[in-house]
């Protein structure tokens, strides 16, 4: 009869050690996470539009859009595209070629592909 001499407080520690954050899992988050704000942009977009029929709701609104916040919020806008489109392209390119072991080294190159589409895209969001 075996007893088990780990202590549950150590077990549960153990269990958290499990879970390093590497490369394909901070990709998984990273989509998921953009995946998550591109619907809930999505959704107020469309609660936007609802202003289309109201012409003096819509001079409103679109005054509203010229506010610094939603300058900062065309940013991240355009860098969780961007992200969201690499990383899925990452992600079709691995299923039609196979798992590689290359697929971090197309992860970072892709990351790298998209700082430089925010940076080239953003700055003109930003500073206008």
């Amino acid at each position: 009869m075996a007893v088990e001499t780990v202590e549950p407080e150590v077990r549960r520690v153990r269990r958290l050690q499990r879970y390093r954050i590497r490369t394909g899992m901070l990709a998984w988050l990273l989509h998921r996470l953009t995946g998550i704000g591109l619907v809930v942009y999505l959704i107020l977009h469309v609660w936007g539009l609802r202003a289309l029929t109201d012409r003096e709701a819509f001079n409103e609104l679109i005054a509203t859009y010229h506010a610094p916040i939603f300058k900062i919020g065309e940013f991240l806008l355009l860098a969780a595209v961007a992200y969201h489109a690499l990383n899925g392209l990452r992600i079709v390119l691995i299923d039609f070629l196979g798992w590689h072991p290359h697929s971090k080294k197309l992860f970072w190159t892709l990351a790298v592909v998209c700082l430089l589409i925010i940076g080239v895209g953003g700055y003109p969001s930003l500073y206008a």
